[in-house]
């Protein structure tokens, strides 16, 4: 390794080749697939900020689950993003519980906010390593954070997924 390969950015992981219809929301990492309720945050597990769900995750690379605007990348600290859905879904993924913590240490972002993504574009990645080395949970957290705004969510795959596999339905 030279001098500068420790400041080389990670390259940029190929597209998951996926197709997410309206009202659909797809795993944005590999993994087991939780209720909300299961969540090891409170803010999350409560469903103050919108139904979803956890993963568990297996994988380190958050993909796009739905094509849609980034509205948000939880810049400094690379471990949140939001996106606005074609379909008007407003999602929320958070990497790992209380990683804002971390101030981005082990996170790397792939896309910029106001960005237009199509699903399973690689939005960033993450240590698992280096979350849990930190003392925090790696569980990554789904929320749609307009659900008042839909007539329906639920929750419609639990355990093993790939991300890429529908893991959330709702109607509007």
């Amino acid at each position: 390794m030279g001098l500068f390969d420790k400041f080389k950015k990670p390259s940029k992981p190929a597209a998951l080749s996926v197709e997410a219809p309206a009202g659909t929301v797809l795993a944005p990492v590999a993994g087991n697939v939780i209720a909300l309720g299961d969540v090891p945050d409170p803010v999350f597990s409560s469903g103050v900020m919108g139904k979803g769900c956890g993963i568990e995750p297996s994988g380190e690379v958050v993909y796009a689950p739905v094509s849609g605007t980034l509205s948000a990348i939880g810049a400094p600290n690379f471990h949140a993003v939001g996106l606005v859905g074609d379909d008007g879904a407003e999602i929320l993924i958070h990497v790992g519980v209380d990683t804002v913590e971390m101030k981005g240490d082990g996170f790397t972002v792939f896309a910029e906010k106001n960005a237009h993504v199509k699903a399973g574009e690689p939005l960033l990645s993450f240590s698992k390593k280096k979350i849990v080395a930190a003392g925090h949970a790696t569980t990554v957290i789904i929320a749609l954070t307009n659900t008042d705004d839909l007539a329906s969510v639920e929750l419609v795959k639990t355990g093993a997924s790939e991300a890429g596999e529908k893991v959330i339905a709702f109607q509007k």
